[in-house]
């Protein structure tokens, strides 16, 4: 692999989704989502209603735990950026607006909670805009290391209740899944949108360190603005997609150490994981202090507890913020869920094939 590899000059654009858990209550109720937290993103929402109807976004719990606790993550968007760092920049800010919006509430960016199951997950999702004649290398490119980048961002260490793989979400959410033929298929773990045309990595695990997180998006860029066509197939990523549930392979390492010519990127972001950050703290210090120090993570960039208030709120917050986010954003739902998952690709007759190159 050369150390520089010529790069397109067609324009790249860039955008970052980003979930995260608000949790309440203490060690003896235990620690849950909640409604509440509709609250804070109707303060987003009325404070700048033209940026905050599609840049905020709440998930319900599906399946049978909706029964016992009906929310999971809410959400928060940046506008398109032309480069990683003013991306990077951008996304921290989202994070301030939303932590001043949420006073209260434990900030939890992970990817998954000891008691999360399938549907009850939080993910970082990057979308890559590049001109319609780039699109097939740039999707080829970031499949070939999107097992490096997604290690590095691994932050879902439980599965039913105990410690398992790094990316235990990866490996179990109902929303991810193998590359199929059909890119534009939904629920797997790197797909082309079908409402905005964009390449979106949905298999990342949320990042609070931004530091790790600008490594991410700065090797997103680099690889999208490749102008080489790099050997991949999706029967080789869909293997080393297995390293999930158990740890990175001496061949992922071999392509972190490609993608570290190709952008700088420290292949030692795959050894340092907040996957083992979290489980050590959690067996050394426990859950509260472990859920406080994410927190203080998440709404300042530095890991260490902030004392944010976390107390059970009463239930009539969680009906009034519903009233007062959910109910307005309805229309604006309904179209983007149509777009995601029926609208016909126009690139070509409503089908998009994406080759594989041998290596």
């Amino acid at each position: 692999m050369p150390v520089s590899l010529p790069v397109t000059s067609g324009p790249v654009t860039l955008g970052l989704e980003e979930e995260v858990f608000v949790l309440y209550g203490d060690a003896a109720q235990g620690f849950r989502a909640s409604t509440a937290s509709f609250t804070g993103l109707a303060r987003l929402l009325w404070a700048d209603p033209r940026r905050n109807l599609g840049g905020t976004a709440s998930n319900f719990r599906r399946g049978p735990a909706a029964r016992r606790e009906l929310m999971s993550s809410v959400e928060v968007s940046t506008p398109v950026h032309a480069h990683p760092d003013t991306l990077l920049a951008s996304a921290l800010s989202r994070r301030r607006e939303l932590a001043g919006a949420l006073p209260e509430g434990l900030m939890v960016p992970l990817g998954l909670l000891p008691g999360s199951d399938e549907y009850h997950t939080a993910g970082l999702h990057v979308h890559v805009g590049v001109p319609p004649e780039r699109l097939e290398a740039a999707y080829g490119n970031l499949a070939r290391y999107l097992p490096v980048l997604a290690h590095a961002s691994a932050s879902s260490p439980w599965w039913a209740g105990q410690p398992s793989g790094p990316l235990s979400r990866v490996a179990h959410s109902f929303a991810l899944g193998p590359l199929t033929p059909d890119p534009l298929a939904r629920f797997q773990d790197l797909i082309v949108t079908r409402r905005l045309g964009t390449i979106e990595l949905r298999v990342l695990d949320p990042v609070w360190e931004p530091e790790r997180l600008r490594a991410i998006l700065h090797a997103v860029s680099a690889l999208a603005r490749l102008s080489e066509r790099l050997p991949w197939s999706r029967a080789g990523y869909n293997r080393l997609r297995e390293s999930y549930a158990t740890a990175p392979t001496p061949e992922i390492f071999a392509l972190a150490d490609e993608l570290q010519a190709i952008s700088g990127f420290d292949p030692g972001w795959l050894r340092r994981t907040v996957s083992a950050q979290v489980l050590e703290s959690w067996r050394e210090h426990g859950e509260a202090a472990t859920l406080q120090a994410l927190d203080g993570a998440y709404r300042t960039g530095e890991w260490g507890r902030l004392c944010t208030p976390h107390a059970r709120p009463p239930r009539w917050q969680g009906a009034v913020g519903f009233a007062s986010y959910y109910v307005p954003k309805l229309p604006y739902m309904a179209r983007k869920v149509r777009a995601e998952h029926h609208a016909v690709w126009s690139g070509n007759g409503g089908e998009l094939v994406i080759g594989e190159v041998d290596g």
